[in-house]
């Protein structure tokens, strides 16, 4: 039972769950309607549903930490992780339904057996439930646990109307410096490792036996213990926090707030690097949960690398790319940045020992011997891991002008039964810098002291100063009295699209010039057709021809019988031609559907036949991302133009010879301008929201007359229907770029 109990944050936590369920059981009695009796019981359900999620994952109630990850794109990029529970989260809530609803029944045969028969025993029975409830949620209260770990929630109400700078005049640190005044000059190359969950409580002697290599490098290098502290015990958030010193609250924004950032105020170690010529790459493998991608955006890391930028190799997790891929993926940079001769900063952030259970790697058991779970066999593989990567390095001779920092990202989420008799829990830096980072060793380090140790281990100069720098005193009571304060600084310090002030912009001199050029606008999923879009079907190509239409997008999907066909996602397509049985279909399948009723499905004899009868046409696709494959297919490679997903399939276009490869925006993360330029790229695909915070580089590539067409037309900020359409995005932002993928389009 104690176990148990630990599992949900501890015997005081399951009670306070238990006086919950029977007040809620008790109040349900009360409500005689049974429409609200089977609400009521849907909602409380709810609650104690989610509520035990919550305790199980944070060891808390539901609070700021929990709402930061209740999103879709979160949810959806860890679900696999939790798919096991499903079934058993099911039943729990069923059952708390039933019996609430059925409590008024189950209460009143008790009432009868209790209290005598009298006419006044209804009012009794009301008397004392009411009394027993008012009792319990008191209880409740006393004892503190759901109103301290709820309180963080209201930062979400949190409304600030102050802007950036008078927000940091009322916290008084009127001279924080803002990234257009950092100051920098490189000291040596950074490598940070973060790693998932593996908290101090495995260095103990306890769990020894996991992590021989980072207990002797915790002895053969520098050592310091860091606590976690609020606002940063979860990944992103602890990405957010050692990048920037801040912990991550945002608010009722989380991390959407940095899906719509164009300019950011609050400085970072990445700004700090920037300015020093450093290029920064990261490294996960999967950037796209908790806003991670756009936060690195955000902050202006030169290079991302993830399972969306790399070729699958079959060896991936549910998640995206294994921790042992990861770390071979790493040594391969290391080593191309070293024969660059050019400062940088590599974060390698480590997935595979993640709560509940881990991703377990069967390519491990050849090193490591079996253990008592599959996740401490994922935290003894990912210190091998770690202690391979280090051995590469100091066997080829790179450690030389390079510091290393490894630290857990935050404390292991879920059951702490582990760490019985592993003394606090906290988290460390481990380090091979020569210099003291902590120069006052009776102070607690917290993880937002992380960006000084980081840039002060590798002694790079610099006058940034970090939130920690204006704390005197308990830092941790600090934080958890400044949240909104700190909310305030966080939420002020980014301009966002849809929050910026509006200024009205100037057509462009060139808009009747644009708006005739044929080859400035590409029909988008061959082009609107009966207001109908995403069609990908003959008529829309030969209604987008008789336009004026030169250049034509077709989404390519591959058919279960490995065939080419145009639509834009099995989803779409279904609903487009009502077809009712698995997907993918064969090829026969999809001819057979019309689009719509009524209009004819593209399949490459199709696509090939109308390119034949229209010499002048180019066909541009998208997501199909084999060029190689794909060009033999299609009739004539010179007028064939693939946007691709990866570098490598990047570079596959080029070498085979096809009128242009065209890396999509993703792949602009792991590409610098000057391997642009050395490859010969033509063409580029960049979402329009790409414009506002990259107008230097798009003016560099217009210079070398390198063609950017710009997605997400009618779109502002996720509202579609917006009324930034063709029209709008020719008058005012072709000047940044050359075309667009356009659904409709008069050249006249």
């Amino acid at each position: 039972m104690i176990e148990i109990a630990s599992q949900f944050g501890g015997r005081g936590y399951l009670i306070d769950i238990g006086v919950f369920i029977f007040s809620f059981f008790l109040i349900s009695s009360l409500i005689n309607a049974k429409k609200w009796r089977l609400i009521f019981s849907l909602f409380t359900a709810l609650f104690i549903t989610l509520q035990l999620i919550s305790l199980y994952s944070t060891q808390s109630f539901i609070g700021y930490q929990f709402y930061t990850h209740s999103n879709i794109r979160s949810i959806s990029s860890m679900l696999s992780l939790f798919t096991p529970y499903i079934i058993e989260i099911v039943l729990f809530s069923l059952t708390l339904i039933y019996l609430n609803y059925y409590s008024i029944y189950i209460i009143n045969k008790v009432s009868s057996i209790i209290i005598s028969k009298t006419e006044k025993r209804d009012f009794i029975r009301k008397v004392i439930t009411i009394t027993v409830v008012c009792l319990s949620f008191t209880a409740v209260y006393m004892k503190g646990r759901f109103t301290d770990d709820t309180k963080s929630l209201l930062t979400l109400f949190y409304k600030n109307t102050e802007n950036f700078k008078e927000v940091l005049n009322s916290n008084k640190i009127a001279d924080y410096v803002t990234p257009d005044q950092i100051k920098a000059t490189a000291g040596k190359n950074i490598i940070v490792i973060s790693i998932e969950s593996l908290e101090r409580s495995f260095l103990s002697q306890k769990h020894a036996s996991l992590t021989p290599n980072l207990n002797r490098l915790k002895k053969e290098w520098s050592y310091y213990d860091i606590e976690q502290n609020v606002g940063s015990g979860w990944t992103s958030g602890s990405l957010y926090t050692y990048l920037t010193g801040f912990p991550a609250f945002f608010g009722k924004y989380s991390y959407a707030i940095f899906e719509n950032a164009y300019d950011s105020q609050i400085s970072s170690i990445s700004h700090v690097l920037k300015k020093a010529n450093y290029k920064t790459i990261y490294m996960n493998g999967n950037t796209n949960h908790s806003g991670v991608i756009d936060m690195l955006d955000t902050f202006n890391f030169s290079k991302v690398i993830d399972v969306k930028s790399i070729k699958k190799t079959g060896n991936e997790s549910e998640y995206g790319i294994r921790d042992k891929d990861l770390f071979e993926l790493a040594k391969d940079q290391i080593e191309k940045q070293e024969n660059s001769n050019s400062p940088y900063a590599l974060f390698i952030s480590t997935t595979d020992t993640h709560f509940p259970d881990g991703f377990y790697d069967k390519r491990m058991e050849s090193v490591i011997s079996k253990k008592n779970s599959n996740f401490e066999f994922m935290v003894a593989a990912v210190d091998y891991m770690i202690e391979d990567f280090i051995t590469h390095l100091q066997k080829n001779n790179l450690l030389q002008n390079t510091t290393i920092y490894i630290f857990p990202d935050h404390l292991k989420m879920g059951d702490p039964s582990l760490f019985k008799n592993t003394g606090n829990r906290g988290l460390y830096l481990i380090t091979n810098a020569d210099n003291n980072l902590n120069p006052i060793p009776s102070e607690k380090q917290y993880q937002i002291d992380l960006p000084n140790m980081i840039l002060n281990g590798a002694e790079i100069k610099h006058n940034l100063k970090f939130l920690t720098d204006y704390i005197s005193g308990d830092k941790d009571k600090y934080l958890r009295e400044n949240i909104n304060n700190i909310t305030a600084i966080n939420t002020t310090g980014f301009s966002r699209r849809n929050s910026r002030k509006f200024i009205i912009p100037k057509i462009s001199k060139h808009y009747n010039k644009y708006k005739k050029d044929t080859l400035r606008y590409i029909a988008h999923a061959g082009g609107t057709i009966d207001e109908y879009t995403y069609t990908n079907s003959l008529e829309a190509l030969n209604l987008s021809y008789s336009k004026g239409f030169r250049i034509f997008e077709l989404d390519i999907l591959k058919t279960k019988d490995g065939k080419y066909v145009a639509a834009h996602d099995w989803k779409k397509w279904k609903s487009m031609t009502n077809y009712k049985g698995k997907t993918p279909v064969n090829s026969g399948d999809f001819i057979d559907y019309a689009i719509h009723e009524k209009y004819t499905p593209l399949d490459m004899k199709r696509i090939n036949e109308w390119f034949i009868k229209h010499p002048d046409a180019i066909l541009v696709t998208d997501k199909i991302n084999e060029p190689k494959l794909f060009a033999k297919e299609f009739i004539d490679p010179n007028r064939l133009i693939m946007e691709l997903f990866t570098p490598q399939a990047v570079k596959e276009g080029i070498n085979t010879g096809i009128l242009s490869s065209m890396p999509s925006q993703n792949v602009l993360h792991n590409m610098d301008y000057e391997e642009i330029i050395k490859l010969g790229i033509k063409h580029i695909a960049v979402s329009r929201f790409f414009i506002a915070a990259n107008k230097e580089l798009l003016k560099k590539l217009k210079e070398k007359n390198i063609k950017v067409y710009l997605y997400h037309i009618n779109m502002d900020g996720g509202v579609v229907d917006s009324g930034m359409d063709e029209n709008y995005v020719t008058k005012y932002e072709l000047d940044y770029a050359y075309g667009m993928y356009a659904d409709k389009w008069s050249f006249e």
